[in-house]
């Protein structure tokens, strides 16, 4: 289940970055505040990586992930590191425990909280947050370019899509 939204998730974004040139994807852009859709690109990505590196440790903070600007300016090496994803996360076949670790004081660095967590749990996590990314993608694709096709569910919630398909009945 959560591989295969995973697949989903990830395979529909390669599909968008196959479609842009470099420039497209670092424009920055009013609809999204002057940031770029490379940027939206990295930050899902890095949360994934950083996810992945988490299994030697059994221990995941985002806020400390590894920022890599060529996953905001290259799509070639975007769509390398998706490979690399999914072929982590289709090899997983077992849960394991994880350490959660944040901070979400503006003010105090040592205001961190540690939860218990899993690898499963994580990887859920990782699908919501890269849906909520791609919806944003799909705001700045309108408003560069009407010629990048994405498909219908592309930034869309699967509890979404599903009401949507019972309201049509």
């Amino acid at each position: 289940m959560i591989e295969k939204a995973t697949n989903q998730n990830l395979l529909q974004l390669t599909n968008v970055l196959q479609q842009l040139t470099n420039q497209q994807f670092t424009a920055p852009l009013d609809v999204l505040n002057g940031s770029t859709i490379g940027m939206h690109v990295r930050h899902i990505l890095e949360f994934y990586i950083c996810l992945m590196n988490s299994v030697t440790t059994l221990s995941v903070n985002y806020d400390d992930r590894k920022r890599d600007i060529t996953l905001e300016t290259n799509t070639k090496n975007c769509i390398e590191a998706v490979t690399k994803i999914l072929e982590f996360v289709n090899a997983v076949k077992k849960d394991l425990p994880i350490k959660l670790s944040a901070n979400y004081s503006i003010h105090n660095e040592s205001d961190k909280v540690t939860l218990n967590s899993s690898l499963f749990r994580e990887l859920l996590y990782n699908v919501e947050h890269t849906v909520h990314h791609l919806a944003i993608i799909k705001i700045g694709l309108k408003a560069l370019d009407n010629n990048i096709k994405v498909d219908e569910s592309f930034g869309v919630a699967s509890s979404t899509i599903r009401n949507k398909k019972i309201c049509a009945q």
